[in-house]
C-alpha cells in the first residue's frame, strides 16, 4: 500500500475526471523483464482491486494493485520546485513518491 499525504490528497481532488471515470495511478510501458516503466495519472474505469484513497470523504484517487504493490511502503507528497530547480519563471508544484531507504524517488511522471 502507498501511503498519500494529506497534501496530496488535497492537491489530487482538484483534478475533474470525465463521467464514470475516476483518477487512477497506472503503469505505463512496464518491461517485464526488468520490471522497470513508467507510471501515469489518467482517467479511467474503477477496478475491485485498486487501492482506493480518499480525502474529506470523496474518493480522489485508485491506484492500480500493481503499482500499490510494488511501491508499497512508499509515501506519495507534493513537491515544490523553485525557479532555480525548473529552470521556469514560477515555482512548480507536483507529486512525488518517496520509496523506502534503498530505492530511487518516483515523480508523478516516472
Amino acid at each position: 500500500m502507498i501511503t498519500v499525504t494529506e497534501e496530496a490528497k488535497a492537491l489530487i481532488s482538484a483534478k475533474d475526471t470525465p463521467e464514470g471515470t475516476v483518477l487512477r495511478l497506472d503503469p505505463v510501458n512496464i518491461v517485464r523483464a526488468t520490471e522497470e516503466g513508467r507510471i501515469g495519472f489518467a482517467a479511467g474505469e474503477p477496478r475491485d482491486e485498486d487501492q482506493i484513497v480518499e480525502h474529506e470523504g470523496e474518493e480522489v484517487l485508485r491506484i492500480a494493485a500493481p503499482v500499490s504493490g510494488l511501491l508499497s511502503g512508499s509515501t506519495m507528497d507534493v513537491v515544490v520546485q523553485d525557479e532555480s530547480e525548473n529552470g521556469s519563471d514560477a515555482p512548480s508544484v507536483g507529486i512525488s513518491i518517496r520509496s523506502p531507504a534503498g530505492r530511487e524517488p518516483l515523480t508523478d511522471d516516472s
